[in-house]
This record gives C-alpha cells, structure tokens and sequence, in this order.
C-alpha cells in the first residue's frame, strides 16, 4: 500500500521540471504609458432595442481605428474616449484602470444622436498595450435606440503626443470615414 502512494508522489516530481525553477509571469503595469496610442475596434453585436431602425449605422464585423493620446502625468486616467471607440464624446461615471486591469462605465454622447449613450468596458493593459471588450446601450429622445457590443485593443505607438492640430485632422478622417462607411 504504501509503494502506491510513493508511485504517485515519484511521478509528480519527475514532471515538476525539477531545478526548483520557478514560472515567472510578466510584471503587471501599475498604469499605462503615457505617449501616442492607436486604438482599434471591431462590432461584435448590434441591435436594437426599441424595434425601431437603429439611430447609429453599424454592423457587425465594422472596424475602425483611431489616434488617442495619454498625457504624461495622467497615467492613471486615460482619456474615456480612447475605449469607446471612433466619434464619441464621453466622461467616465467609474473606473478602475490599475494594476493591469480596466473596468470602467461611461457616459457618452455622438454628433447626430440626441440623447445618452453608455457604456461598460472590460479589458487587461500591459503598459504599452491593452485588449478588451465595450457594451453600449443608447438612451435616445427619439426612436432608434441601439445596443452594441465591441472588441477593442490599442497600442502605444510613441512616447509623445502628436501635435494637436496632427491628432485633430486624424479624428476629422476617422470621423468622415465612419460616416462614409
């Protein structure tokens, strides 16, 4: 009886790795970095939610991309826009953005919608990178209110902001090219 547990506990030492090597994972970010980001997002639902025609054109598999800046001191709160994606306008109700992780609700508006649009974003940040998801409800005056979900991902491509007058005429293309699409 005794040679059965002395088998088991032989055979899970020999598949240890042995060496007494220990599984290092990645350090967590504390925040993310400051600099330039280019951030994507891609529709993964689309719906409405007042049987009416939705107010926003969307589509499932949509995917647009965008400029987003973190300045350098406000590591810890990046701009709520960067996770709503193309031609929102929005202020975080919470958040907790630390430690690797994002959960956040926000509160937004878009040119052309007449009402709130809000949103709760779920995602992982390693400092130059982050990937997550953004579940939007529109709570419109009028008919066409929608709900849509997205994946959505950045990464930071500079240490520096681009000029502001550079980032403004990327939105005004991003922004033609969403009502375009």
């Amino acid at each position: 009886m005794r040679g059965l547990i002395v088998i088991p506990s032989l055979l899970a030492a020999a598949c240890s790795g042995g060496g007494g090597e220990e599984n290092k994972a990645e350090p967590v970010a504390a925040t993310m970095q400051a600099g330039q980001w280019e951030i994507a997002s891609e529709v993964t639902a689309f719906r409405s939610t007042d049987q009416a025609t939705p107010a926003l054109k969307a589509a499932v598999g949509d995917k647009a991309t965008a400029p987003g800046c973190i300045e350098a001191g406000k590591e810890g709160e990046p701009p709520a826009a960067m996770f709503a994606g193309t031609g929102y306008e929005c202020s975080y109700k919470d958040k907790y953005i630390r430690s690797g992780r994002i959960t956040a609700t926000l509160d937004c508006e878009r040119d052309a919608l007449d009402g709130r649009i809000f949103m709760t974003v779920q995602g992982n940040y390693k400092g130059d990178s982050f990937e997550g998801t953004s579940d939007a409800t529109s709570y419109l005056s009028g008919e066409g209110d929608f709900a849509m979900s997205s994946k959505i991902s950045g990464r930071r491509t500079g240490a520096t902001c681009a000029a502001p007058a550079e980032e403004e005429k990327d939105k005004a293309k991003a922004k033609a090219k969403a009502k375009a699409g």
